[in-house]
Order: structure tokens, then sequence, then C-alpha cells
């Protein structure tokens, strides 16, 4: 009878630790370092949020067509998000989206995708998902300013290079839920790590997020640049008589009558709306 050393035993890793801040704070930096920017969707419920960056929004709006229906995201798409795991006082995560990327496929159709081939065999998308990603950890830190002189992502000095943080795929025009598929391999994939799994139903522009392996609920806040035109903000739902008369006003005034200044319109952290009127007078004009 041959006598087996035993293996050593397997010693358990450390807890790993995060970054603490606050939503509020988060919110803060992202408000102070990336420039003219506010929140333009908020998506779900809960004590852990998952923010997108302006860039990356606008990436996921052109990976998959976000608010059409388009002849590439009729079949479902699946994505890979890098970005910062946070947390705040209170234990709460705070995932901080920084960029996204499509994993290419030929295996998919309206109600799923797969990272194996037709016949299932290897997937050469999954080459490319590394080497766009591993492009994107070697250039992030010189390439971290946007058109306007901004940060793109404000949170790189604080937790260091991105890291892998969503894993998600899109609903075309079939709304946004877990599926058992999704669960399993969802929890799979949060094994290790608080995880976001995100479901996206880009034609009815709904979102989905929650948070680890529990699948615990996370509302998402969706950041965009810049404001919206004035005479896109005059039918803007927040606002309320006579704030709607008011905004209406001032915004003839600025098309119109040669007026300078601007209007804003943005939705604070708790969700209400702050608005900001500057009208200067034509030189010249009295009134």
């Amino acid at each position: 009878m041959t006598n087996y050393i035993p293996m050593p035993a397997r010693q358990p890793s450390p807890p790993r630790t995060y970054p603490v801040c606050s939503l509020k704070k988060a919110m803060n930096i992202i408000q102070r370092k990336c420039g003219e920017v506010s929140v333009r969707e908020r998506h779900g419920k809960g004590r852990s949020k998952v923010i997108l960056l302006p860039e990356p929004a606008q990436e996921l709006d052109s990976i998959i067509s976000y608010g059409r229906r388009s002849p590439m995201n009729v079949c479902e798409q699946k994505l890979y998000g890098m970005g910062h795991f946070l947390v705040d006082e209170d234990g709460n995560m705070i995932i901080v989206v920084t960029h996204f990327i499509e994993i290419q496929t030929m295996n998919r159709g309206p109600v799923g995708a797969s990272n194996l081939g037709p016949n299932g065999e290897y997937n050469p998308g999954l080459d490319f998902l590394e080497y766009h990603r591993e492009e994107f950890l070697k250039n992030e830190a010189a390439c971290n300013t946007d058109a306007f002189g901004c940060l793109v992502d404000p949170f790189l000095k604080l937790c260091g290079p991105s890291e892998f943080v969503l894993e998600g795929h899109t609903h075309p025009d079939l709304g946004v839920f877990y599926s058992g598929t999704d669960r399993v391999s969802g929890a799979a994939r949060a094994a290790s790590s608080p995880v976001c799994i995100f479901v996206c139903d880009p034609i009815r522009k709904k979102m989905l997020g929650s948070i680890g392996k529990d699948f615990a609920e996370a509302e998402i806040l969706v950041f965009s640049r810049g404001t919206a035109p004035p005479e896109e903000l005059s039918e803007d739902k927040r606002l309320i008589p006579p704030a709607d008369e008011i905004v209406r006003l001032a915004s003839r005034c600025l098309r119109a009558q040669e007026y300078a200044g601007d209007l804003r319109l943005r939705t604070r952290i708790d969700g209400r709306g702050c608005l900001k009127i500057k009208l200067v007078l034509p030189k010249g004009r009295k009134e």
C-alpha cells in the first residue's frame, strides 16, 4: 500500500478591504473633477450603488444602441465592465464603472448569448476581450483626460488601476430581470468579489443591477456630460409649476432675444432637481 504525504491545509485568504468613501463624497468628487456633469438616469433601488461615469455611459450607449432598435442590438449582447470598488461607512458597496468592453461572440440570439461558438467550439472573442482589457490597463493612467481637460476617472489615484467589476448582458425589448441561468452564472462570477450583475434592455431603456453572489439590490446612477439644451429642459418632468413656465420664458430669451447665460438642471443625491438660471441683458438694453 502506497503511503501518501498529506497536502498542507490551505490557508484561507484574508478578507479584502476597499477604500472607504461615502456616496456624497463620491458624487462630489465626480462633479468637482469631471467637469460639467449630471445624473442622467437612475434605475432601481438599494443601499449599494453602481455609478456609470460619463465616458463609460457613452461607451454603453454606443455598444448597445441605447434608446433605439438597431440591427445589432436585437440579439443579446454580453458586456464586461471595469472600474473600482468602494465601500461606505455602513458597509454598502459603491461600484464605479470606468470602462465597458463588449464580449464578442458569434453565438447569440434574441434571448441568449454564449461565450462558446455555435457548435461549442472556443470563441476567439475571448482573446479580443483579453487584448482590449490589457490595452486599457496599460494606457488608462496616461489617457485620463477628456477633450475638455477634465478627468475621465477621478478615482484612479484613490483606488489604483481599474479591475473587473461588472458582468453584464442585454435583454432586447424583454424588460430587465434575472433568469435562472443569469443567477447561476452571475453567482459564479461574483463568488470571490462583490461584482455587479447587470442587465440592460436597450430598446426600453431599462437597467437592473445587483451586487455579489447574493444578488443584493443596487441603484444605478448614470452620469452624462453637460446639461440639456434649454428647449429640452422646459419639458423635463422634474419641473413643476411655476418652474416650467420660468424655464420656457428664459429659454425663449436665450434663443431669440440676444440674452446671454444658461440654464442648468441637476439631479441631487436625494433625487430632487436643482435649477439654476443665468440671464445677462443685452448691452444697452434697459429692462
